[in-house]
Formats: C-alpha cells, sequence, structure tokens
C-alpha cells in the first residue's frame, strides 16, 4: 500500500511540474507574438488588402455604369432609315456568257504567272 501512495503523489507532482511539451518553440519564417515588426507588418499588409479591395468595387461600379450611359446612348439614337435592296436585273443569256469567258481569261492569266513560278523553283540545283 507504501508502494501506492509514492507512486500517486509521484503521478500528481509530475503533473504540475510543466512539461517540455507545453513549452512554444520558435519557427523560423515566423514572427514572435508580441513582436512590433511583425505586427506593423500584418497591418500594413491588411491595409493593402482593402485598399486592394475598394479599388476593386470601384473598378467594378464604374465599369457598370459605363455600361449603362452606353445603353442609354445607343438608345436614344435616331434608328437608321430602311432602305429596301434594290432588286439585281437578270442578266441577258449573252451577258452571263461574257461573264464566264472573262472569268476563264482571268484563272489562265492567273495560272501562266503562277507557272513560271512553279517552273523556276522545279529548275535543276547548281
Amino acid at each position: 500500500m507504501r508502494d501506492a501512495v509514492i507512486a500517486s503523489v509521484a503521478a500528481s507532482v509530475l503533473a504540475m511540474l510543466p512539461g517540455t511539451a507545453s513549452a512554444q518553440v520558435a519557427c523560423p519564417g515566423q514572427p514572435r507574438v508580441g513582436d512590433w515588426m511583425a505586427d506593423q507588418h500584418r497591418d500594413a499588409i491588411e491595409l493593402q488588402r482593402q485598399r486592394s479591395a475598394e479599388q476593386a468595387a470601384f473598378a467594378r461600379q464604374y465599369r457598370l455604369e459605363s455600361r449603362l450611359t452606353e445603353m442609354e446612348i445607343r438608345s436614344a439614337r435616331a434608328p437608321e432609315p430602311y432602305i429596301p435592296l434594290a432588286a439585281t436585273p437578270l442578266h441577258s443569256p449573252e451577258a452571263e456568257r461574257q461573264a464566264r469567258l472573262d472569268a476563264t481569261r482571268r484563272r489562265e492569266a492567273v495560272a501562266a504567272g503562277v507557272g513560271q513560278v512553279d517552273d523556276w523553283l522545279a529548275r535543276p540545283p547548281r
């Protein structure tokens, strides 16, 4: 029984002592608690975040206002008058034949120019 009493007293004494697990360990790169420079830096970053959010809100507001103004200006314009398309006159068979001949001549002229380039590219190497 004496051993049990000693063990319980020892356990309670050990429980009251601060252990190493309760100690705070400083991590490299992390500010210490109560570090005034870290607090200033945190405050400056937060201020920049707030300003950025405020500027983004203003930008959205101005973008919406400009779209509304543009829509109002467009709606205030007088509509363009309706001008019906003039009916295209039908070509006579002779005019259509002449147009086909002209197109053939243009194609042959283009083919002749391209043929000269093809001949130059197909020449034997020196």
